[in-house]
């Protein structure tokens, strides 16, 4: 128990350093917000906790997002605000038709949210669809109602405008300018791992991270490509430099951990100076300097796959070949209609917020109407994703209402101003935007501290005094998280722990074609490394999956061994890479190729296990390895032998 919260907490304090453009990101949020609360405050335009949450959701890393997001928003609440008036105006003498229309449509939104690539609309949709049934509950005449939806749209798009400005007008954070920053610090990185006092960066640095971090560049790529009008030329110059930054990336994780000889530590100076010359003559798509050859004073396979890189870096400029243009994106998943679980998914997400407005109705407390919206926040794809959905809302809403609760008793009293107001409440949304602008694991909770304390506190156009408000939006977020939460883990759970040895199976696939394929493994390479990083992804998703309600124990093995043959999977993935680049290094490559066909036996073996084909009868062989081999290449198979031991040890059970 120790060793895990120690593990959370080591998690958490990672997830709030700074990082490049985090600052940045806060900055322009925080701007965005103080006009908003300084125009609504003055305008009295009400829903502030709306306007803020809007601003958060818009504001992202860079220009092409945040305009995009803000589209989407414009689009997805004006339609949701027609979509409404319209329901109630064929529906407002009739209660029960008005629920029904109302739950069909949060159920195709909810569909449609998880089928379709514009998601955030149809999220936006169904938010209004059902918080609009909140509004008729305590409407007193229809004029009242339409005002008070009509407000909505106003606070929502505002917001947008004022977010848009601000991120075009002030330090606008252009894709180009932040992937040519992304590239000097993986460079950077790179560098900084071949210091000989590196030791603990070069434990951490696995081909999965290598993978995280070749996504987070194509990820930007195809934002700047968004971005320009022209480009071509200077996206082939970006490509190319993307992938000789991935292959040095997943060269340096194959560096020794401990440079501790002569030769290793000069190659280790020698490399550290020719990547500093290739970080200044990359982005320019200039060839390096081919004047000197790279000449090696030791053996490590690390180095020589980076000399490698650095060789064909300095001979000439090869940009890739052009990509087929992409087919038609469809507006639907390919198995929408098919695949039952996004029919499911939607009908516990209509059934708990069902549950939800009947208790809200029923006891006739207006002041917990939050609790519907909790059950459509909550809902998400994966049971693991749904409990982090849930562990985030909960605990950012208990922090903003202390925060709330603080403001309130001992703040609020002293301030008459707005200036005051804004000394308040400003620190608290410094906070959030730095959360919100975190990783996925603690996003969320940024974005639910500050609702959770601009509800207490910023709803009226006054001093707040009452503490019922606190009371309630916080009872109403912990009652529709345990509906939500009970619904989507005992009806239909989506568990992932089987997807996980699904992409194994493939991404294994693919590994083991490169020790009889140069041209293969130097293609998927950066493929398969992502593929890792997306396997990781999907175990942490698993490992928060509940399992007070399994057969006792059941849930836990299977979730252990899938961690472990992940584990497994990526030392022989790691050493398949090693090796398919010695064999490539190799002039006569005839004994290596003997030991590689000798060992395709357990590799077909290992596919079959994880892509649930049966078994053949042939025994696990281990061959010898030839002593005519290098050294290095011996090792390495060593290593690759080594890796499959481990996996079948730990799989001989299943």
């Amino acid at each position: 128990m120790m060793g895990a919260t120690s593990l959370a907490a080591s998690d958490f304090k990672i997830s709030m350093r700074p990082y490049p453009g985090r600052l940045n990101h806060v900055l322009r949020a925080m701007v965005a917000c103080t006009i908003v609360v300084i125009v609504s405050q003055s305008l009295q335009v009400p829903l502030l906790a709306l306007s803020l949450v809007t601003v958060f959701y818009v504001t992202q890393t860079n220009l092409v997002v945040t305009r995009i997001t803000g589209l989407l928003f414009i689009a997805g609440s004006s339609g949701a605000i027609l979509l409404s008036l319209l329901v109630l105006e064929v529906t407002w003498d009739a209660p029960f038709l008005r629920i029904l229309i109302s739950f069909a449509i949060f159920f195709i939104c909810v569909f449609l949210m998880r089928t379709t690539k514009i998601g955030v609309v149809f999220f936006i949709v169904a938010m209004v669809a059902i918080y609009t049934q909140s509004l008729v509950d305590t409407a007193s005449n229809s004029e009242t109602l339409v005002r008070e939806i009509l407000w909505v749209w106003v606070a929502v798009n505002y917001p947008i405008a004022v977010t848009l400005i601000v991120n075009s007008l002030l330090m606008p954070v252009e894709p180009e300018l932040l992937l040519k920053r992304t590239i000097e610090m993986q460079m950077e990185k790179v560098i900084s791992l071949l210091s000989a006092d590196a030791v603990e960066d070069r434990k951490q640095n696995v081909l999965s991270e290598a993978g995280r971090d070749v996504q987070t560049l194509y990820r930007l790529l195809r934002y700047k490509t968004m971005r320009d009008k022209a480009p071509e030329q200077s996206g082939t110059n970006y490509l190319f430099a993307i992938t000789v930054v991935s292959e040095l990336r997943t060269a340096s994780c194959h560096l020794p951990l401990y440079f501790t000889d002569a030769g290793v530590l000069q190659d280790a100076e020698m490399l550290r100076e020719l990547l500093r010359q290739c970080r200044l003559t990359l982005l320019s798509g200039e060839p390096g300097s081919p004047s000197e050859p790279i000449v090696l004073h030791s053996s490590g396979p690390g180095f020589a796959m980076l000399a490698d890189v650095l060789r064909s870096y300095n001979k000439e400029v090869r940009p890739p070949e052009p990509e087929p243009a992409d087919t038609p994106a469809h507006f639907l998943v390919k198995d929408a209609f098919n695949n039952s679980r996004y029919a499911i998914f939607s009908l516990k997400t209509l059934l708990s917020a069902a549950i939800c407005y009947l208790f809200y109705t029923a006891t006739d407390w207006s002041g917990i109407h939050t609790i519907m919206l909790s059950c459509l926040i909550v809902a998400q794809p994966g049971l693991g994703n749904t409990q982090r959905k849930i562990i985030l809302r909960l605990s950012g809403a208990a922090i903003g209402s202390l925060l709330a609760l603080v403001t309130i008793v001992f703040l609020t009293p002293r301030i008459d101003t707005l200036f005051g107001l804004l000394c308040i409440v400003l620190p608290v949304l410094a906070l959030s935007s730095w959360i919100s602008a975190g990783p996925e694991n603690i996003s969320y909770a940024g974005v639910q501290i500050m609702f959770t304390f601009a509800l207490a506190t910023l709803e009226t156009f006054g001093p707040v005094t009452e503490l019922t408000e606190v009371r309630d939006r916080i009872v109403g977020i912990i009652l529709g998280i345990i509906v939500a939460g009970l619904i989507h883990t005992l009806i239909a759970p989506e568990r992932e722990g089987g997807v996980i040895l699904q992409h194994l199976g493939a991404l294994f696939d693919d590994a083991r074609s490169w020790l009889r394929n140069e041209t293969h493994h130097r293609e998927t390479r950066q493929k398969v490394v992502t593929e890792l990083a997306d396997c990781e992804d999907i175990a942490s998703r698993v490992a928060i999956e509940p399992t007070w309600f399994s057969a006792e124990g059941s849930h836990d093995q299977l979730h252990q061994k899938s961690l472990e043959i992940l584990n497994a999977i990526k030392y022989v993935i790691f050493y398949m890479d090693r090796i398919s680049f010695e064999t490539e290094r190799l002039t006569s490559k005839e004994l290596a190729n003997e030991f590689i066909t000798a060992i395709q036996g357990n590799m077909d073996r290992i596919s079959n296990m994880l892509n649930g084909r049966p078994l053949n009868n042939d025994p696990i062989h281990y061959p010898v390895i030839d002593e005519l081999l290098p050294d290095s290449f011996r090792d390495t198979a060593k290593g690759l032998e080594d890796s499959q031991k481990h996996f079948f040890s730990i799989t001989s059970a299943l």
